[in-house]
């Protein structure tokens, strides 16, 4: 099974590679990037017949500005707000487009504009389709076409599309006007607002068109989507295409597709066989395919668990095209990437690819990053260098992902921010496993579920649709917090939570679901709550793996905030998810770890932002690059990495005695006192591997210190089930002595050698009475 995982070479241009560095700066005002990365919208997705970008220099009417204020129970970022709106100046300047929004490019207030330029319309075809794409807008976009108005979407963090086809000329020449209406324009009578925003805390996150801007030329019949859907209990492939005839007679068309190998493996594919069907004129319909799969386990996506550097998981290209009757017509073509690989909700715990699987990681909330002022505040996501390519002086995004697998987080909940779909690109390709989760929130008592329930559910819809094709993201958190105990959130409850439910199973029904925070659970075998500060357990110390649904996976998705800036609190990150670990919790996800640590996200430094808990004028995280230039040899990240170990071994009495540290942070503050003579320790040892039972578990007992002469020593060949954990006794004959006693365990696997070393369990001897 270790071959299954492989240690293999990636292509040779990953999607990862190397940037050139920061986006060219086009004509209009000086130094202001526009941050054009056409890798950010993924590399899967349709072949236009003609792409032009639109990133640059835009005309941009300012209209108006809206100043919100509030205050709710818990301060100036929770309840109702009160808006006012004013005229901006209303005069044409220019913008960058993308350029990361228009608050990064100095509009703080701004809350409607319009943005303009002139397009040349490629000439590829009399029936040619053409559109217009935005990365992503945020939130109401409404275009116009020399005066005419073509349509008005409303998005948040994904994709607007509009369909120019009926409103331009192939070749011709067009004027277009897009008016934007943020989130302070879609505020209701109550103070809500009405759309997902993600961060109703935050005045920083990206408002307006950003991530990219392009006029692409699509055949008349042409793939319009395609889903990969992978059971690996079925071993069978099963896709469907969508096909779009825009012409005005029926087309007979043929579909055929390839399958390869995005580690240029030589696997055993299904042949797909040609696909003859007629579509009727101006109608889209889908077409579905089932195959076996026949690649063998060797073929799995397996994530990187447990961290090996440089490790890739296998990928598998799927080339599908559409050819008509006429020979002249250029084919339509599509490419999705994906895994072969299956999660599923098993009773009370998860299992991928029939493993069971135990979630341990971190809720990364972007809205934090976009406090960065680079090139102004705002959009991350699309413009930091830490979540982009790897570039002169920073490791990109690949770098951050590295940083949590070797901090043995194997999994990231990507919190109420949706990431771009390039990093969503490069976690199916390093194996990071992603829960994916909208920006619908109920924790600031700002979004009003009844009034914009359409707006949640379109988005929540585009999302999935958008994410379903990526390999590492293998659950869905429908909502956060939608219902809390000490707000009453218009539209929540049950109702809307299944809706939401419903949204998704529309569009993926191979996924786990979930909603975070204190909703009811929701009678369905693939869906469950987890908990966030049980108890109340606000800035606090919590161990609980919450009462969740009977015969459902349990766990805690947030924990020990507001203390996550703390020296204390960032070692309550291993204390607590190892004493979660010992009660067998399948989720475990201390929040938030950029607190603590901030440039696990490379490039940033500590003063580079300031934290949720009082913003805007919250602490700053404890570490960044500036004061922690060595994360792997600070001893709270040390200690953290061997809590999430998969393979872990823990003096639990230990353990459990110096839990809540102190507030140093220290560990350990409380020496086991043990007295001479024999002495019996109950270990606790984890096997959170995907492959091989067999641990061999070898102690010593040193004397003075950690690497001190060696006083007792054993090893056991121990078989832990994969997923699970068991209780290994060791007995030795305590000397009499004034010196501390540190025990050193180390884990092995056949094969793969050391995978946790600890010695940081030490015992005072106190003599007998």
């Amino acid at each position: 099974m270790v071959a299954a995982i492989g240690l293999i070479a990636g292509p040779a241009a990953p999607s990862f590679g190397q940037s050139a560095g920061l986006a060219p700066t086009h004509e209009g005002k000086p130094g202001r990037p526009t941050f054009e990365a056409g890798y950010l919208n993924g590399v899967s997705g349709p072949e236009p017949a003609k792409t032009v970008s639109l990133a640059g220099t835009w005309d941009f009417t300012p209209l108006t500005n809206t100043v919100c204020t509030g205050g709710g129970p818990f301060g100036t970022t929770t309840g109702p707000m009160t808006c006012v709106d004013s005229a901006a100046s209303g005069k044409r300047t220019t913008i960058q487009v993308p350029g990361g929004g228009w608050l990064k490019q100095g509009y703080a207030d701004l809350s409607r504009a319009v943005y303009s330029r002139t397009i040349r319309v490629p000439d590829v075809a009399a029936d040619q389709v053409t559109r217009l794409t935005f990365g992503a807008v945020n939130h109401r976009a409404t275009v116009k076409v020399d005066g005419r108005t073509v349509g008005t979407n409303v998005t948040s963090y994904t994709a607007s599309t509009f369909d120019l086809t009926g409103f331009v000329r192939p070749g011709g020449t067009h004027r277009i006007d897009v008016t934007v209406e943020g989130r302070k324009a879609l505020v209701g009578p109550d103070g809500r607002y009405l759309v997902p925003e993600g961060a109703s805390w935050s005045d920083d996150v990206a408002q307006g068109i950003f991530r990219s801007a392009d006029l692409e030329v699509l055949p008349a019949v042409s793939v319009t989507d395609a889903v990969v859907r992978t059971s690996v209990s079925k071993r069978q492939l099963s896709y469907d295409v969508s096909i779009a005839n825009r012409t005005s007679r029926p087309q007979r068309v043929t579909l055929s597709g390839a399958l390869s190998s995005w580690n240029r493996e030589h696997w055993n594919y299904p042949s797909i066989p040609r696909r003859d069907v007629t579509v009727p004129a101006d109608t889209t319909i889908t077409v579905t395919v089932a195959l076996p799969w026949r690649a063998g386990p060797d073929s799995f996506w397996w994530p990187n668990v447990p961290y090996r550097e440089g490790y890739r998981a296998q990928l598998h290209d799927l080339h599908l095209a559409v050819t008509t009757g006429d020979r002249h017509a250029k084919p339509s073509t599509y490419d999705v990437r994906f895994g072969f690989r299956e999660l599923a909700q098993a009773g009370d715990h998860y299992e991928l690819n029939g493993v069971r699987v135990n979630f341990r990681g971190d809720s990364l909330q972007g809205a934090n990053y976009d406090n960065i002022d680079h090139h102004g505040r705002s959009d991350a996501y699309d413009t930091f260098p830490g979540f982009l390519k790897p570039s002169r002086g920073n490791g990109g995004w690949p770098e951050a992902v590295d940083d949590y697998q070797r901090l043995n987080y194997n999994s990231v909940r990507i919190h109420q921010i949706p990431a771009t779909p390039y990093m969503l690109d490069v976690a199916d390709e390093m194996g990071l496993m992603i829960q994916d989760e909208t920006a619908i929130r109920g924790s600031n008592n700002r979004e009003n579920f009844d009034a914009g329930r359409d707006n949640m559910v379109d988005h929540l819809a585009a999302l999935v649709q958008r994410d379903r094709n990526h390999a590492s993201v293998l659950r869905w958190s429908q909502a956060n917090e939608p219902q809390v105990q000490f707000f009453a959130n218009p539209g929540a409850g049950p109702a809307f939570d299944e809706t939401l439910y419903q949204t998704v199973m529309r569009y993926d029904t191979t996924r786990p679901i979930s909603t975070d925070g204190e909703s009811p659970d929701l009678p369905h075998d693939n869906y469950t709550v987890f908990c966030h500060y049980h108890g109340n357990s606000f800035g606090k110390y919590d161990e609980s793996i919450c009462d969740g649904p009977t015969g459902k996976p349990h766990g805690q998705g947030e924990f020990i905030w507001s203390a996550d800036s703390t020296p204390q609190g960032l070692t309550w990150f291993g204390t607590a998810t190892m004493r979660m670990r010992e009660q067998g919790g399948s989720e475990a996800r201390p929040y938030t770890l950029l607190s603590g640590w901030a440039s696990h996200i490379p490039g940033v430094k500590r003063t580079d932002m300031q934290l949720e808990a009082g913003y805007p004028n919250g602490p700053h995280p404890i570490y960044g690059e500036d004061n922690l230039p060595n994360p792997w040899a600070n001893p709270t990240i040390r200690l953290i990495q061997n809590a999430f170990n998969p393979v872990a071994v823990i003096d639990s009495a230990f353990w459990d005695a110096n839990k809540l540290s102190n507030e140093a942070g220290a560990w350990p503050t409380t020496p086991a006192v043990i007295t001479p003579g024999p002495t019996t320790r109950r270990l606790t040892v984890f096997n959170d591997t995907f492959s091989g039972e067999r641990l061999t578990v070898s102690w010593s007992l040193r004397a003075g210190s950690a690497s001190g002469r060696p006083v007792a020593q054993g090893s056991a060949d121990l078989k832990v089930a994969l997923g699970g954990r068991q209780q290994y006794p060791i007995t030795f004959a305590t000397p009499a002595t004034g010196r501390p006693l540190y025990l050193d365990i180390t884990v092995k696997k056949p094969g793969e050698g050391t995978l946790f070393h600890d010695a940081s369990t030490v015992f005072q001897v106190k003599p007998s009475a």
